[in-house]
């Protein structure tokens, strides 16, 4: 079951799709355009400029975004698929002492015991087939204190490739196997904050003390909180212990969760519930509200590592092909498999028309596409500067397209597009296709005289390192799933 999540949660419907008729060869021509008349209305012409494709790899995305109100989702675990190799994820996350002042573990209290929680956010990557059968899926987590500190959040900034150093000789847990199916609740019967979904990790006393205690005894003195405090106790990182865990073995899928740092609770926020009891006591009362330190996004800082291993994969001799043209390309969200796409030609479209749209089309291909629960939601496309266009963006320098002004609104991503349709060619052909509109950029180009534009296609930054497609390139041997740029324009007399 597949979960849409975009980054700043929003939900973009298109009012509108605009698909275009192209002139050549009909097998080739996408019908059924709803908004531009096609290609025999008087005045109506179009055009198929050609278009060069790459497949490369982007670590650009930044893992430790946080915005107001939005999840931040973490993919911690291991991942194994045929075509794109490996994946595995850690989150690295500070915690909050909350509102207290002070250490509340001096004597006479004594602790009991010291759960981690890292909520689910209700997405599992991959295929989840084994959930519902009689063969699980597990994933193996351990976790460790940070010995370096993860700096002002507002301020630093993480990649899926970076890291810190945790002390490896004193684990704050012993290695926690779970079975995946633990993280769902499809029904609804699991409503109580304090059943949230959730990895629960018992944490050994004398490790986490050894590092959370001199943090809390700060707490009464400091004047300069929370940095303090998260000077003294860095923070906590949980990964996967097994390697090999989401490698199937016969009749195992291989499959990786998704969790959320931030919620609503002290039960669906990543952090640590301390459980102590008033040992003066002659009989102990049994504990009822623990002590809580969670991730509070305001104040602590958190990123996701993410590593991926594509030796001895398909995909690898995509990211390294030295072809002017790939015949196929892939695409995953960051880090991974990106689409670098130039655009050629835009100096045969003839001079003096209007524009009503350009529109890139990339189509999948349906042997590689049989779980569409793995496409990518949508593509997001941005410039990419050559030696001449545009002016003062230096060669290779990303920029943002004419169609995305202005960025502070969501029309122009409305009107892009990039989300995945059914489209039917001329001979009853059903295929699924991206489409992507950038009427303007070209417009510029026009202006500019440029004859190519060159852009960077990623996925969303949601769930990073997700999903996955393969698409037809520039040189398919079936000319009906290379990409296509179609310029629809009107003449003026």
């Amino acid at each position: 079951m597949k979960h849409h999540f975009q980054l700043f949660s929003l939900v973009i419907i298109a009012s509108f799709v605009a698909i275009f008729t192209q002139t050549g060869c009909k097998e080739n021509t996408l019908i059924k355009s709803k908004v531009l008349p096609s290609n025999n209305t008087v005045g109506i012409s179009s055009i198929q400029l050609s278009v060069t494709t790459h497949t490369y790899y982007d670590d650009t995305a930044i893992t430790s975004t946080d915005i107001g109100g939005i999840p931040c989702y973490q993919g911690v675990g291991t991942f194994y698929d045929p075509f794109f190799g490996t994946m595995t994820g850690s989150t690295y996350f500070q915690i909050s002492y909350g509102g207290t002042i002070g250490n509340p573990f001096t004597s006479p209290y004594v602790i009991d015991s010291a759960i981690l929680v890292l909520p689910s956010s209700g997405f599992i990557y991959g295929d989840t087939t084994g959930l519902s059968s009689t063969t699980p899926i597990y994933q193996t987590y351990q976790a460790f204190y940070i010995l370096d500190t993860l700096g002002n959040p507002a301020i630093t900034n993480y990649y899926s490739y970076n890291s810190k150093p945790i002390d490896l000789t004193n684990p704050l847990s012993d290695p926690v196997t779970i079975n995946l199916a633990q993280l769902t609740d499809s029904f609804g019967t699991n409503l109580e904050d304090y059943n949230t979904p959730a990895l629960r990790m018992k944490l050994r006393l004398p490790a986490l003390l050894k590092y959370l205690t001199p943090a809390l005894n700060i707490l009464s003195t400091s004047t300069n909180l929370p940095q303090d405090f998260f000077d003294a106790f860095h923070g906590i990182c949980i990964m996967p212990t097994n390697t090999q865990a989401s490698v199937p073995s016969t009749g195992q899928s291989s499959a990786m969760p998704y969790f959320v740092l931030n919620g609503t609770n002290p039960y669906n926020e990543a952090g640590i519930l301390i459980y102590s009891h008033d040992g003066s006591q002659p009989t102990p009362a049994i504990d009822t509200m623990p002590a809580i330190y969670n991730f509070d996004p305001t104040v602590c800082a958190h990123f996701n590592n993410i590593t991926r291993s594509y030796k001895n994969f398909p995909v690898n001799s995509l990211l390294h092909s030295t072809l002017p043209n790939d015949s196929i390309i892939v695409l995953q969200n960051q880090p991974g498999a990106s689409l670098d796409v130039i655009i050629h030609g835009i100096k045969s479209i003839p001079p003096g028309v209007v524009l009503n749209n350009a529109q890139l089309q990339i189509n999948l291909l349906p042997q590689y596409t049989t779980d569409t629960a793995e496409l990518p939601e949508r593509l997001y496309p941005i410039g990419i500067g050559t030696p001449s266009y545009p002016t003062g963006v230096g060669n290779g320098v990303a920029y943002t397209l004419a169609d995305r002004y202005p960025t502070t609104s969501l029309t122009p991503v409305t009107y892009m597009d990039g989300f995945y349709h059914f489209l039917t060619t001329a001979n009853n052909n059903a295929i699924r296709t991206y489409t992507i509109n950038i009427p303007r950029e070209i417009m510029a180009a026009i202006a500019a005289g440029s004859d190519t534009v060159h852009m960077h296609i990623n996925g969303t930054e949601d769930f990073y390192g997700a999903f996955k497609m393969v698409a037809g390139g520039g040189t398919y041997s079936n000319p009906l799933y290379q990409p296509k740029f179609v310029v629809t324009y009107s003449k003026l007399n």
